[in-house]
């Protein structure tokens, strides 16, 4: 896989000598901070995220957004629209990621984000981007009867994709076949991908509302381990794909989290956070956080935040 060789990027920002890279996927959590992160670092900005009306007035309002923010429509399923998008981008984004990968995942959407994800890979390296960052997710590598108790999940693990099938996992069982079909096809096009696997995102959407830790828990049957909780703020995993852009050593992927918390940890997080509700009976007994390492992100010098 080529080594990408560009300037520093400090030195571009102030030189004025960025062009533009390119935000995909949908409108959520992350693509709404991802898109201000890259304002305010400086960067034109385009992005095909589908907004409102509303959405689209909010983005618009942030700073730097009449100068270097292109609100345009490409659309996944059309390999064309992309690869005009992505022409004269030498960064690319690729965001499009459910907000809840346990619960409620319609296993029909499977299909559909395995080869949307294979035409921002295909389209990238037609249109000579430099470097694309792609959002996969923890989920994509925690699932896994198999796998030693208490042996360390790292980089190099992958969820079990029979047991996500048997399991009726379909959030996991899509970001881990998206991911191996986007590294296969990566290789074979020689383009320079970093995967960013973050694991449960928490923080405000701009100003309009708030991701909640009973959103993701609701519907959800079990834990993936045992006691595996992770989470980190989406500000935090903002600037990490921005690093992960930037910084010309990264490569490979990336575990994101700021914590692991035990069941009963999580069972006293949210009766702080929500006395008004119930702690959901499947998550009322005591458990051991499963071992993760952000081992990896740490050598990029990247640390994260206190939720």
């Amino acid at each position: 896989m080529g080594v990408w060789e560009y300037e520093d990027f400090a030195a571009a920002r102030e030189e004025g000598k960025l062009r533009h890279v390119c935000v995909t996927g949908s409108w959520g959590l992350l693509s709404s901070w991802l898109v201000r992160s890259l304002l305010a670092k400086g960067y034109n900005v385009r992005s095909t995220v589908h907004t409102t009306a509303e959405e689209a007035k909010e983005l618009m309002a942030l700073p730097g957004a009449k100068e270097r923010l292109e609100l345009t429509q490409a659309d996944l399923m059309d390999y064309g629209s992309l690869a005009e998008v992505f022409m004269g981008c030498y960064g690319v984004f690729h965001t499009a990621s459910p907000s809840d990968l346990v619960s409620n995942y319609p296993p029909e959407m499977i299909d559909w984000e395995v080869r949307g994800t294979l035409n921002v890979v295909e389209a990238c390296a037609n249109a000579a981007v430099k470097r694309l960052v792609l959002t996969s997710s923890l989920s994509a590598m925690v699932w896994d009867h198999q796998r030693t108790p208490g042996a360390c999940i790292d980089e190099k693990c992958w969820s079990n994709l029979d047991f996500c099938r048997s399991k009726k996992l379909w959030g996991p069982l899509a970001k881990t076949m998206t991911e191996k079909a986007a590294w296969a096809l990566a290789r074979d096009k020689e383009l320079d991908m970093v995967v960013i696997n973050p694991a449960i995102v928490l923080g405000p959407k701009l100003l309009t509302s708030r991701a909640s830790i009973m959103n993701y828990l609701q519907g959800m049957k079990e834990l993936p381990q045992s006691g595996l909780f992770a989470y980190l703020h989406v500000e935090d995993l903002a600037q990490i794909h921005i690093s992960a852009l930037e910084i010309t050593k990264a490569s490979g992927r990336y575990i994101c989290y700021e914590r692991v918390v035990s069941e009963f940890e999580l069972v006293e997080l949210i009766r702080k956070l929500y006395p008004e509700r119930s702690v959901p009976s499947r998550f009322s007994k005591s458990g051991s956080p499963h071992v993760l390492t952000n081992q990896k992100l740490q050598t990029l010098g990247i640390k994260v935040q206190q939720v």
